[in-house]
Parts: C-alpha cells; sequence; structure tokens
C-alpha cells in the first residue's frame, strides 16, 4: 500500500468512527506531525475525500469535515436504499446456497450479540458490514458493489455522529432474518422491497439521532 492509500484508510477510519465531528477543521500540518507523512499524501488523500464528500475543501482556507443538512442526510440514505435494494435483488437471484449457508452463519453470530451491551455496538457494526458486503457478492455485479461500498462508509460515518449503532441494531438484527428468508426463497422484489424499508428504518434512527445530539448541544 502506497502512503496516500494508508492516510486516506486511516482518514476514513477516524471519519467513519466519528473522531473527526460535522464542520471540524483538518489541517494538513497537524496530520503531517500525527502520521509521519509528507504533504503531497496528506492532500492526495483529502482531495479524495473530497471527491467521495466527507470532507470540503477550501482554496486559500484550508479543509473541513462536511456539515450536511437534514435534507442532504436524509437525500443520501434515499439513494443508499435504492442502491441495496438493487443489490438484494440481484443477490436473490444469483445466489449460490454455499453463499445462502455463509449468510446464515453470519446471522447467528450478530444475533449472538448482547444488544443492551454498548460495548456491542463495535461488534455488530463489524458484522452488519460484512453481512451485506456478502449479499453484495451473491449480487456479482462489482460496478455496483464499488460504488455501494463508498456509501457505507459514509452510513456509518452519519450513523456515528447520530450516537452509534446502540439505538436500532436490535431491531436492525431482527431484519435481517427477512432478508435471508427472501434470498433463500429466490424472491427478487420482496427481498429488494425489505432491504430498502431495512435501510430506511436506519436512515430514521440517524435523523433522530442527529436531532437529538442537535438538541443536548443547543
Amino acid at each position: 500500500m502506497n502512503k496516500k492509500d494508508e492516510i486516506y484508510d486511516l482518514l476514513v477510519s477516524r471519519l467513519v468512527d466519528a473522531r473527526y465531528s460535522f464542520g471540524q477543521r483538518l489541517s494538513v500540518k497537524e496530520l503531517a506531525a500525527d502520521t509521519g507523512a509528507s504533504r503531497q499524501p496528506i492532500m492526495a488523500a483529502l482531495n479524495r475525500l473530497n471527491s467521495e464528500g466527507f470532507v470540503k475543501i477550501i482554496p486559500q482556507v484550508g479543509c473541513e469535515v462536511v456539515s450536511p443538512d437534514r435534507n442532504e442526510i436524509a437525500d443520501f440514505y434515499l439513494m443508499f436504499e435504492r442502491l441495496e435494494g438493487l443489490l438484494a435483488e440481484l443477490a436473490a437471484a444469483r445466489r449460490t446456497e454455499e453463499q445462502l449457508k455463509e449468510l446464515r452463519a453470519l446471522q447467528a453470530r450478530i444475533q449472538a450479540i448482547d444488544f443492551s451491551d454498548h460495548a456491542g455496538a463495535r461488534d455488530y457494526g463489524q458484522l452488519n458490514r460484512a453481512f451485506h458486503q456478502l449479499i453484495h457478492d451473491m449480487a456479482r455485479s462489482p460496478f455496483v458493489d464499488e460504488r455501494q461500498n463508498s456509501n457505507f462508509n459514509m452510513s456509518d460515518f452519519f450513523i456515528n455522529q447520530a450516537g452509534g449503532f446502540d439505538h436500532f441494531m436490535a431491531d436492525a438484527a431482527r431484519e435481517h432474518d427477512e432478508i435471508i428468508d427472501a434470498i433463500a426463497s429466490k424472491s427478487p422484489a420482496r427481498t429488494r422491497a425489505l432491504a430498502e424499508a431495512h435501510i430506511a428504518g436506519v436512515a430514521s434512527s440517524v435523523l433522530a439521532g442527529l436531532r437529538a445530539v442537535a438538541a443536548a448541544v443547543a
């Protein structure tokens, strides 16, 4: 991995984990001191994050984490749910029995999480990502998968800015069972509808969480 990709992955990890807040300034000088990298790979990583919508580079001013309004986040999730619905629809038509077995095994690990324990949120986030990635693999549509993977990073960024997975992970985990059953029965239209409803539920939780965070700050 070259240095610019290393810095990019580090910054994405920090953004997704909400170590940077909406609107926070990112100093190239401070990042250089923090990472030991030169200005060039840092700027390359920031430019990539700018193109993906995570940060905003302002000429002659600097770089800051985006601070989207409620409508922008709602629009993002509408796009996100439609694309996830498409991948789920394709997965139901193209999956193999072995992949279905793997999906059920992942779901068993998710259901074993103690949802009342805050520490379970990180486990849920990682396993949930693996669950959806396996559905993407079933779809066998690499171009759509690549675009949705970036959207998953953005969604996790919003989720953690809104307080984390704690508030909805138990309900979301239960919804996985219906999606698995639809995939197992090779029902593309039903799978798509369930996947879209699943993401719509996450969107509602994120928007509610962001309202609560804003009210607490005010």
